[in-house]
Parts: C-alpha cells; structure tokens; sequence
C-alpha cells in the first residue's frame, strides 16, 4: 500500500523491476562485449584492522591491511583518475561521508565510482521499517576516540551509505561497490526507491546472515578478486564486464577457499545487468596482484 505516497511507491516498483540478484556463489550470464571503455574512475578505499579499539575489535585486529594494499595497488596500476585511502582512524562516519561526497562529486556522466571497504560489518535493528528482515546491514567504523563502540552512534547503515553515495554521484555515472566485510550483501541497498533510474553494482564477500573470512593475509574475497583481475589480464586482453569479473573471482575463491569456511560472494545491481557494466578496474601494465607474491619478506606500508 502507498499510505498517499504513490510517487515514491512508483519509484520502489520501477527501481526494483531494473534490479539484479546473483545466486549464491553460482556463475553469471557472461558477454564478450567490451563495452565503451571511455570514463575516469574515481575510487575510495577504506579500511580497518581497529588496532588501538580499547572494545571487542581491537582484542583481535584484522589482516586486513594487506587487502588495503593489494586493492592501492589494484586501482593504482588500472590508471585511476582518482584514488583515496582512509585507515583506521580517518574511518569515522564522518570521515567516510566526506569522503564519498568528495570523490563521488568528481565523477562526471559516464564515470565511474568505486567504493571499496574491508573491516568488521555487522547488522543493526532497522531504525526506519525498510528491511523486511528487520535488521540494517553497517560498517563497524570508528568513532572521533577511535573506538568501535557505541555501535549506534558510530557505524554506517546501509541507507545512510547508499544515500550518500546517490546524493554525491552524478545520476548519469556508474556505481561499484565492493564490501569484504560480514554481514555485507545488500549494503547498498539497491532495490530502495532512491537508486530509481541509476546504475549501480555491488559485489560483497558474504550474504547479509553469513561472515567473510580472513587469511592473515587479507580477505578471502579480496584476495580472489585481485587473482581473478590478473588472470583476465591474459584471458580478456581487449577488455570485460562486470559479469566475467565476477565469475573469475568465484573461480579463484573456489580454488583458494579455506575448508572451514565458506560464504557466499554476492552480486546485486541496478539499472544495468553485470553484463553491461564494464569492469573498470584493469591495469595498463603487466600486472601481479600482491595476492599472488610472497608476503615472507613484505611490510604493509599504509600511507
């Protein structure tokens, strides 16, 4: 029922019919189209290992440091117009928000802006009556103490995140999302009345109920990520969609995978399926993702 809003209920309906639902670690409909490469990227990498949190994240920091490298390195060697890092302590909401409103305003029709987050994720009873599981999924960022907690006053809702995004966003750019947090697989909330008319992808390393794993040496998504773009470099020399990215990364999670765990990297979209969105993310140069070197002898160099 549209309780008199009938515009926004249109909206929902118009936004949802456009939107994309992967199933669970299963491939995706592939193309060999290239499609129009012709776009900046401008791209934000945030990240967490909450060392210093005097709470529950700090007694165990995360590796996840070195997923912060590997994707610098990653957006870096892939020729970004733009590319901003926040570490630890530069991850408070506001901080984030900022930052999703400065690098979001660069990009022009046509652009790209990529999100990309690795920290804790975890969920928050709905403050507004939009999630039917009752739950919003959130980054577990930090507070101006630099602490985790309190939870309620410190983290990212999905909605706020998404709205960000959408406020800063040129409506005529493109979206990508990439959460390796719990708890992440509709953090972008796409099928929301708000995405109406845009185009968005998110690829996540978990459903909304399930955990990402880490490897002491960054996350298991992250790492099959970075694998799967430098395996393409060789594969799809001339170029690939979102969709063959996607179904790389769940070949090299498969090949990767720890056997005691497993979760379920997500992709949801809107506006655009996989298959049309252009990966944006492909080095000019040779590339061998830190994924692939020997950490023996490597220092995580956040700066």
């Amino acid at each position: 029922q549209c309780d008199g809003r009938q515009e926004d209920c249109f909206k929902k309906v118009l936004c949802v019919r456009q939107t994309f639902e992967g199933e669970p670690n299963e491939d995706i409909d592939e193309t060999e189209e290239v499609g129009d490469t012709d776009f900046k990227v401008h791209m934000l990498i945030c990240g967490l290992d909450y060392t210093g949190d005097r709470n529950w994240a700090g007694q165990k920091p995360l590796d996840t440091g070195f997923a912060w490298q590997m994707m610098d390195q990653l957006a870096t060697a892939s020729g970004c117009e733009t590319v901003k890092k926040l570490w630890n302590t530069q991850c408070t909401k506001a901080g984030v928000l900022g930052a999703i409103e400065e690098v979001g305003s660069l990009c022009e029709a046509g652009d790209y802006f990529v999100f990309y987050y690795t920290g804790h994720g975890d969920r928050l009873p709905d403050d507004d009556g939009d999630e039917v599981s009752g739950m919003d999924s959130a980054m577990c960022l930090l507070g101006p103490d630099g602490q985790v907690e309190p939870r309620q006053s410190y983290w990212l809702r999905d909605d706020d995140f998404a709205q960000a995004i959408v406020d800063a966003v040129d409506a005529e750019a493109n979206v990508i999302v990439l959460a390796d947090c719990c708890h992440s697989g509709t953090i972008m909330d796409v099928a929301h009345s708000m995405w109406s008319g845009r185009r968005a992808l998110s690829i996540t390393g978990c459903s909304d109920k399930q955990t990402s794993a880490g490897t002491g040496k960054g996350g298991m998504f992250s790492r099959a990520l970075c694998r799967a773009v430098q395996d393409l470099q060789s594969e799809a020399e001339s170029g690939y969609m979102c969709s063959k990215l996607y179904n790389k990364t769940l070949a090299k999670y498969r090949e990767f995978k720890l056997p005691s765990h497993t979760q379920d990297i997500t992709i949801h979209g809107c506006g655009l399926m996989p298959n049309q969105f252009v990966w944006p993310l492909q080095p000019e140069e040779d590339f061998v993702t830190l994924a692939n070197t020997n950490y023996r002898d490597f220092e995580l160099n956040i700066s």
